[in-house]
């Protein structure tokens, strides 16, 4: 092993945990434990293939493609996610009827199926009693796999369908009969299996196992030696590796903790070394992972339901949300770069780094799945089949190299990854069409917008912010996807009421519940990162929360000036960019107290309000806020270099005396 390698650990690199097949094949297990670990890697493996299947070669009718992903996550839920409880026995019981329960559900989904989907209107007796049954398994599964609050939340809704009709006042309804509820949650494409989950079953979960594909073929490590080569030497390196190597996971992965598990394992360690404290180093490799929820390609699983619920190929959703997605790495490289400055922290010695030359030659080939698949979805092919086909490009291009070749072994294990990575987003997306169906059988949606439209008086930016703060409230104790598709039913429908665009306002609440994960008390990127760095959790989130601060300016950007989100002329859209990222350094600067040295209160308050004027796109707004940014950067030039003057002075007498 050379010094470069062995300074940096990337030999081993580790983007995916073993899987089961990797346990058995290692010989890692053996007796019940080898049976059970072989009955969920059958399980997992067996899933993975029917959804390729579908995917390469056509998906079956919405409620049985729907149902058969579902019914797969129920068996797998107390395998990947077994009853909490002190006494293994109990745990055990608990499971296994889980497990039967789920079964005999399935079965009856299975060999029901057409037949349940005619009796919509007239459910039978058994339908009911699944259809109850199914509900309760469901609500369990999220409870398992994400937690209490997404779980309390929908129970809420659910109670509200049979019991809102003796509320008095805006929030009562008429009434609504347990046939005609469970019937519309079981029996229909409006509740469990809904847009949702069929956004999921269709080519989310297609996504999510490209994403494992691409792991066990060495592209995360590939990028992450490529982000320690590009900017490993600049000013305050490791914090700057943080930044491109996040985003460039953030292609393929889309998931906020695992990025910061991935590569927070070696971004946060040397940032300790460089001198920045723990908590700002977690904080910064918290913000950064974040934001691969908005990277295209692969965007966390809230873009697909974007995209079902605005009704747009997910190419385009891809293409609106790329500005924006950059326009956040843009800010926290800024905030990382200002707080380098301000405490003087140089980069990584250039022998440490891997050589970019090098680094390319060896991996390049990598990129090609992923070129094939904004090219397929470009060129206009759906995403399953996009998905399918760069499934294939990963195992070929594997080929490529020894040590990114494809065994066998890692085609299983890579098919049992994407499949156990799928569950809890399918048991969220399940819990959502129940959520969904409630909301509409009960009209409590526009009930919500009038609320919302009484409380901010029909003020578009005080309902902004509200939506703003109901974003990240509520996603700080669930998944992004949760947050998201709870605000997208309530919240949406009143921006769009008041006359916000559509896509800015899926958007603009997606963007706030994905910064969820760095917002305290509930903050999970942070803890996350928190726990590599060995800092307080706490002090780790609110340093995460300040590094995203300067990109909280964002969403309101494109709510303002839809050319973030490339709708109109290519010159207004290049002026909103330039102008946005103007913004985006008045904000940062301001909120790190730096530029060209030390910021006084004057600049720093300068600064805010030019960044304030740079969120309208128009002309007038954009000359002040840019004449005001000229002004303190011309102030700070000036007083950086009557700095040096001084001190060139002062070396000089010094070196005469």
């Amino acid at each position: 092993m050379d010094k470069k390698a062995d300074a940096l650990n990337l030999d081993n690199i580790q983007i995916e945990p073993d899987s089961f097949i990797d346990k058995i094949m290692q010989k890692k297990v053996t007796g019940s434990k080898l049976i059970l670990f072989s009955l969920i890697a059958a399980l997992g493996i067996t899933m993975s293939i029917v959804h390729l299947y579908t995917s390469g070669f056509g998906i079956f009718s919405a409620w049985q493609q729907r149902s058969i992903t579902l019914c797969f996550t129920l068996l797998l839920i107390p395998f990947l996610f077994p009853f909490k409880k002190r006494t293994s026995h109990v745990q055990k019981v608990v499971d296994s009827l889980y497990f039967i329960t789920a079964l005999i559900t399935a079965g009856y989904i299975i060999f029901s199926y057409p037949d349940v989907v005619f009796r919509e209107s007239t459910p039978t007796q058994p339908d009911l009693i699944i259809g109850t049954v199914l509900v309760l398994l469901v609500l369990e599964a999220t409870r398992r796999s994400v937690g209490w609050a997404m779980t309390i939340i929908v129970a809420l809704f659910i109670m509200y369908v049979f019991f809102g009709q003796h509320l008095q006042g805006l929030l009562g309804h008429p009434g609504i009969s347990f046939q005609k509820a469970i019937s519309t949650y079981f029996n229909t494409t409006q509740g469990i299996f809904g847009i949702i989950l069929g956004a999921m079953s269709n080519y989310i979960i297609t996504f999510i196992i490209f994403g494992a594909f691409l792991a066990k073929s060495k592209a995360g490590k590939f990028f992450i030696e490529l982000s320690y080569s590009l900017t490993g030497a600049k000013t305050g390196g490791p914090a700057k590796v943080a930044v491109v190597a996040s985003g460039l996971m953030g292609t393929i992965s889309g998931a906020a903790v695992s990025n910061v598990a991935t590569t927070g394992t070696l971004t946060i360690p040397l940032m300790k070394r460089v001198g920045y404290k723990g908590h700002f180093a977690g904080g910064v490799e918290a913000a950064a992972s974040s934001g691969g929820q908005l990277m295209p390609p692969v965007m966390g699983a809230a873009a697909f339901i974007i995209a079902a619920n605005l009704q747009i190929p997910y190419a385009e959703l891809m293409l609106y949300a790329l500005i924006p997605a950059l326009l956040h790495y843009f800010a926290v490289y800024y905030m990382v770069h200002f707080e380098a400055k301000k405490n003087n922290l140089i980069g990584l010695k250039k022998e440490e780094l891997p050589d970019l030359k090098k680094v390319f030659i060896e991996g390049w080939f990598l990129l090609l799945p992923i070129i094939l698949i904004i090219g397929m979805l470009m060129g206009g092919y759906s995403p399953q089949i996009a998905g399918f086909y760069s499934i294939l490009a990963i195992i070929f291009v594997s080929l490529f190299r020894k040590n990114t070749r494809m065994s066998i072994q890692d085609i299983l294990s890579a098919l049992e990854l994407g499949a156990k990575n799928s569950v809890s987003i399918t048991a969220i997306c399940a819990a959502a069409g129940l959520l969904i169906s409630s909301v509409n059988l009960t009209g409590l949606g526009l009930k919500f917008s009038s609320v919302v439209l009484n409380f901010t008086s029909g003020s578009l930016i005080l309902s902004l912010i509200f939506i703003m703060l109901a974003s990240i409230i509520l996603g700080m104790g669930m998944p992004t996807v949760s947050a998201y598709v709870i605000l997208a039913v309530l919240g949406v429908p009143a921006l769009v009421q008041i006359g916000v665009d559509p896509l800015a306002a899926h958007l603009f609440v997606f963007y706030f519940a994905i910064m969820s994960n760095v917002t305290p008390p509930v903050a999970v990127a942070a803890y996350t990162a928190a726990a590599i760095a060995e800092s307080d959790p706490t002090k780790t989130g609110f340093s995460g929360l300040k590094i995203c601060l300067g990109t909280f300016i964002i969403p309101y950007m494109f709510v303002f000036g839809p050319e973030l989100l490339l709708q109109g002329e290519l010159v207004n859209i290049v002026i909103a960019v330039v102008t946005a990222m103007i913004g985006i350094i008045c904000l940062a600067s301001a909120l790190q107290g730096w530029l060209f040295q030390k910021m006084n209160v004057f600049e720093r308050a300068a600064n805010i309000v030019g960044a304030v004027l740079l969120i309208d796109t128009g002309w007038i707004t954009d000359i002040i806020g840019i004449s005001i940014f000229l002004v303190t950067l011309i102030n700070q030039h000036r007083k950086q270099k009557e700095k040096r003057h001084s001190q060139g002075l002062a070396d000089s007498s010094q070196l005469l005396s």
